[in-house]
């Protein structure tokens, strides 16, 4: 017999049931990230207006947050503009209440009140493919893990301006490290804003490192002027490499640089650091051009790539006005939205590289008739009309317009979002 399950914002006070339901369910230890400190940063992040819990029998059984932000979107060959999002995380059904219909129930309330609130799209990290298409998400980001053998020391190519690499504190990165990030999200689209208490989380500040993990090894690359343009955190992986010189390895947590030469210059100082034979680098963009730098490009090795974060629309004159475009044209499109439909209609779209205007045609004739969800997909530059083409969710009525919508959408870089969420 199935018990009745209540949805229901939830107050911080809620907190201690809500979390052991999520972590359960993401195979976490239930109990972990319990101490003051880190309920001390949950108070500051917990907006009750956007975290749903079901209840069945006094018990937290489902669990979904979501948190404003804004995600940069392309807005000229290499600046970007920024997106209102609602940032969705932290979905979870537990097993013994699952196919009762919560996840639909929380995530369609969620949608519509993103929707009243004004943001233009919702913004996630999928555990499993299969299960948010249906809420209308589609992939718009993709990531690619990295494996660097650095066993037969790849000579670096060296920064044509020179920088000082130097060792920070993570207290002391934070401040030189945001302005980096801000820098670096504002010339690719993909990423979204990092606040306070992400860094903090992020860099184990403030009581937030998990038990046996280790602080990170943070550098800094300073040009001659004092500025700093890039940042590197890194960290040994455990393993007896005394005994055994192939566990010499060490985990490349972030490396972001807002000029090419600071790049190289991260690049040569992790490349050479000594006795590490092998780093890893997770979720980094597809096009990463690291195995540029290298005398020997092999070193570099992609071992793993797929979807990374999924995007859904919820207000297409938005969305498409705010955005730049690579080629000037102007298509009607018929986009449907069986998947909630608040993004359903037909659209005027009149774009180029320094204008763009979309709005309501609904007795214009359509040059393309296309899901959201492919609009969704190529909207940062992540995939091609050609791939929704493929897919099925892309339909010509003109004759040519799929190449054109193509040509409006081309990016110079693919999307990537540095922040985990």
């Amino acid at each position: 017999m199935t018990s009745t399950v209540e949805i229901r914002h939830v107050p911080y006070d809620d907190i201690s049931p809500w979390l052991r339901s999520m972590r359960t369910t993401l195979l976490v230890d239930p109990g972990a990230g319990s101490s003051e400190q880190a309920l001390a940063w949950w108070r500051e992040v917990w907006d009750p207006d956007r975290i749903f819990g079901g209840y069945a029998e006094g018990r937290c059984v489902a669990t979904l947050r979501t948190f404003a932000t804004t995600l940069t979107i392309p807005a000229g060959p290499a600046a970007c503009a920024e997106l209102p999002v609602d940032a969705l995380t932290q979905v979870t059904v537990a097993a013994t209440h699952r196919r009762q219909g919560l996840l639909t129930r929380m995530l369609t309330q969620s949608l519509a009140d993103a929707k009243e609130r004004g943001e233009v799209a919702s913004f996630l990290k999928a555990a499993e493919w299969q299960i948010y298409g249906r809420f209308g998400y589609w992939p718009a980001v993709q990531g690619t893990n990295y494996r660097i053998l650095n066993g037969r020391r790849p000579r670096v190519l060296p920064s044509r301006t020179p920088y000082q690499l130097v060792g920070a504190d993570p207290e002391q990165l934070v401040e030189p490290a945001a302005d980096v990030h801000q820098r670096v999200r504002l010339r690719q689209a993909g990423h979204i804003a990092r606040t306070g208490a992400d860094w903090r989380r992020r860099l184990g500040l403030d009581g937030l490192r998990p038990p046996g993990a280790r602080e990170p090894v943070c550098v800094l690359a300073r040009d001659a002027d004092g500025r700093v343009d890039g940042y590197a955190c890194w960290g040994a992986n455990d393993g007896d490499w005394f005994h055994d010189p192939d566990q010499a390895q060490a985990r490349v947590y972030e490396v972001l640089a807002a000029t090419d030469d600071a790049y190289r210059a991260l690049w040569g100082y992790l490349l050479s650091l000594d006795l590490v034979r092998v780093l890893t680098l997770d979720g980094y963009p597809v096009d990463e051009p690291l195995e540029w730098l290298l005398s020997d490009g092999r070193a570099v090795q992609r071992t793993w790539t797929g979807d990374n974060e999924w995007l859904r629309l919820l207000d297409v004159p938005a969305a498409l006005s705010a955005r730049r475009y690579a080629a000037t044209d102007r298509l009607v499109l018929d986009v449907l939205d069986p998947d909630g439909g608040w993004a359903a209609g037909r659209f005027s779209l009149d774009g180029g590289p320094a204008h763009a205007e979309c709005r309501p045609a609904p007795a214009a004739t359509a040059d393309l008739r296309l899901s959201q969800r492919a609009l969704a997909g190529i909207y940062l530059g992540g995939h091609t009309v050609r791939s929704q083409q493929l897919a099925g969710l892309v339909e010509e009525e003109t004759p040519g317009a799929a190449p054109r919508l193509e040509a409006m959408f081309w990016t110079a870089r693919r999307p990537w979002n540095a922040t985990p969420f």
